[in-house]
């Protein structure tokens, strides 16, 4: 379910739900509005879409006579299909994919683009300014189209995926002509290399200025950053650069040993480096990731190797990138580590569940024992449900927030205080964390007979 998150449905820690033995509280009447946005049945749950700032909703109405796309209840037009439903950054717009006759084109804002043999998914950039997608013509060649403007063709797209800047300014994309790759950025097609890399990726530095993707040369592989080859290797993995773009950092193959590369410059081989842990603190000063000798894994910060455990999952800087934690598997159970300082073991934490308030000072995660699920706030165990989520502090870091399910009612939970409105579901972001608009105001999307609503809740 890319692009939503059902706590009711669905969540990334749990698959089953089991009923808690802990007492339930008295819920509290905190102060909320609720807003009907849209009906919805159980049969558009696979093709729901909630907006970046979780606010709108759209999916898929199927009809005797097509399929029509839903956005905050109103109904668009109906076509043969409608699939990849997408929202702008901002949130303002929404486009998809729509077939008539035969024929594949993107609807943005209700405007009908030219059709093609197929096309895929729409691909807004950053800013919202811009719109592309990859198109299938006819005679089989792939082009890719920006706010309506076709592009080269070529023989192949890279992996269909379109890559902008952060910033929204620049674009990228991987083009097969013959036999060769290309890259092409902001219009310009780069040297041929016989393919490109897909864990490394195409890579644009935070601020937009650089540049990195990975390419093969005959049996190698090398990661080319702002157009230069760097050292060739047996292989190559994710690849991370600094928050400033200054500094960069990949995984390298040489043998049968991986190794990161900082700067250029590599440092200690191991068996094998964690897929996607390379990461620099918010700063730039400090560089982690997970590494294995033999069966065992561990953390490397600044070169310095942490204690041996069976496995790393979710590594997280502070935003003062003073303290890294990060999840440790030890037989078939998990704790959390900060820095070096263990906390307590638990049946599961929660994957990607870290946070950090935004001043640091504070940590959670969701755990699970046994049957009933909970959230740990600075190494604490708070009260136990069947299924808990959507973690996140105030921007002050004064409060923690979560959703929580209990007897098949889902509610909000701040400082294990539960809200006295129940709902049949929470829907939120694909970031599944709450978003707040204030230092006391969030929001989410609550199902409650069959209609959905935008909640709007204080926390004090």
């Amino acid at each position: 379910m890319s692009g939503k998150h059902a706590l009711v449905l669905a969540f990334s820690m749990l698959v089953l739900l089991f009923p808690a033995p802990a007492a339930a509280q008295v819920g509290v009447n905190r102060k909320h509005t609720e807003t009907l946005l849209a009906p919805f049945p159980p049969d558009v749950y696979d093709s729901t879409m909630i907006s970046p700032d979780g606010r709108r909703i759209a999916y898929i109405k199927k009809s005797e006579a097509g399929q029509a796309a839903v956005l905050d209840g109103q109904a668009q037009k109906v076509y043969a299909r409608v699939a990849a439903l997408t929202f702008s950054p901002d949130s303002k717009w929404m486009a998809y994919a729509a077939s008539s006759g035969g024929r594949w084109f993107i609807v943005v804002d209700s405007r009908e683009e030219p059709p093609y043999q197929r096309v895929g998914p729409p691909v807004f950039g950053p800013d919202s300014q811009r719109l592309a997608y990859v198109a299938l013509r006819d005679d089989g060649k792939r082009m890719v189209v920006v706010n309506g403007k076709p592009g080269e063709p070529a023989d192949r797209i890279f992996e269909g995926r379109i890559i902008f800047s952060p910033d929204g300014q620049r674009m990228a994309y991987g083009r097969r002509a013959g036999d060769k790759w290309y890259l092409v950025v902001d219009g310009q097609q780069g040297k041929p290399c016989d393919f490109l890399g897909s864990t490394t990726g195409i890579q644009f530095s935070p601020d937009g200025s650089r540049l990195a993707f990975a390419a093969k040369q005959g049996e190698k592989w090398c990661v080319v950053v702002d157009g230069q080859p760097q050292k060739l290797y047996e292989n190559v993995g994710t690849l991370a650069f600094g928050p400033n773009g200054k500094r960069t950092a990949y995984a390298a193959m040489t043998g049968s040993k991986w190794q990161v590369i900082v700067d250029g410059k590599p440092q200690k081989a191991y068996d094998a480096i964690g897929e996607d842990t390379i990461r620099f603190s918010p700063d730039g000063a400090h560089l982690a990731y997970a590494a294995r000798d033999g069966e065992k894994w561990f953390v490397v910060v600044d070169g310095q190797e942490g204690k041996h455990y069976d496995g790393i999952a979710q590594m997280l800087f502070s935003p003062d990138s003073g303290r890294l934690a990060y999840t440790v598997k030890l037989g078939t159970t998990e704790m959390v580590v900060v820095n070096t300082r263990e906390q307590k073991l638990y049946d599961r934490v929660g994957g990607g569940t870290l946070v950090f308030s935004p001043d640091s000072q504070r940590l959670g995660y969701i755990a699970r024992s046994g049957h009933v699920s909970f959230v740990v706030i600075d190494g604490k165990r708070k009260p136990r449900y069947d299924m808990v989520g959507y973690l996140n502090f105030t921007p002050d870091g004064r409060h923690y927030v979560y959703a929580a399910i209990r007897d098949d009612k889902t509610f909000t939970v701040v400082d294990d205080k539960e809200a006295a409105h129940r709902y049949d579901a929470i829907w939120n972001t694909p970031a599944s964390k709450f978003l707040f608009d204030t230092r006391k105001k969030f929001h989410y999307l609550a199902v409650k007979e069959g209609q959905m609503f935008l909640v709007e809740e204080e926390v004090d």
